[in-house]
């Protein structure tokens, strides 16, 4: 049960109320933008799930591809990355999901029969207790949902727009914002 300052609230805490740009978000994109964020990747991701919680900044999130990523290239998770993850509140959520690495195992060649491998040595993952998050295996694409609904539930209502390649930037030095 969510107790709340004003009471129960039957609805789902994660999803904060709409404000500012996440009120009537067009669905094309605007004819000014106050951050572009060109790939949906981890680091326009995340730059988009942040972004999200202010309102009142109009930020796109421009990804090339047709839709949501499908196959990560980076499987592998560090515990400081979880740690991350428990500030954007799914920490719990992808740590059940996700393969926990436990200890590493080396292999080298077998010195009796050197076309098979035999395990050298053992390792345990996390010896000096670097953090209280275990490292993860889990796909990338995974992760990035996991921020990309941040964003959705965030008061910007944040989404990626899928299907738009950058081709390049032309810096006028006009406008309100100036250029270096």
């Amino acid at each position: 049960m969510q107790f709340h300052h004003h009471g129960y609230v039957s609805t789902d805490p994660r999803i904060e109320p709409a404000a500012g740009v996440g009120l009537d978000r067009p669905s094309d994109l605007p004819a000014e933008i106050d951050v572009l964020i060109v790939g949906s990747g981890p680091a326009g991701i995340v730059a988009a799930a942040q972004l999200a919680q202010f309102p009142s900044v109009v930020t796109r999130v421009v990804e090339r591809r047709d839709g949501r990523l499908v196959l990560g290239q980076a499987d592998g998770i560090q515990a400081r990355s979880v740690e991350t993850f428990q500030a954007f509140g799914f920490a719990e959520e992808i740590i059940k999901e996700a393969y926990q690495i436990t200890e590493t195992c080396f292999w080298s060649p077998d010195p009796a029969q050197p076309e098979n491998i035999v395990r050298s040595s053992v390792t345990p993952d996390d010896p000096t207790g670097i953090s209280e998050f275990p490292h993860l295996i889990v796909n990338q694409a995974r992760v990035i949902d996991y921020f990309a609904q941040y964003a959705r539930y965030s008061p910007a209502r944040g989404e990626v727009d899928y299907g738009y390649e950058f081709v390049g930037l032309n810096v006028t030095g006009e406008g309100s914002i100036p250029s270096r």
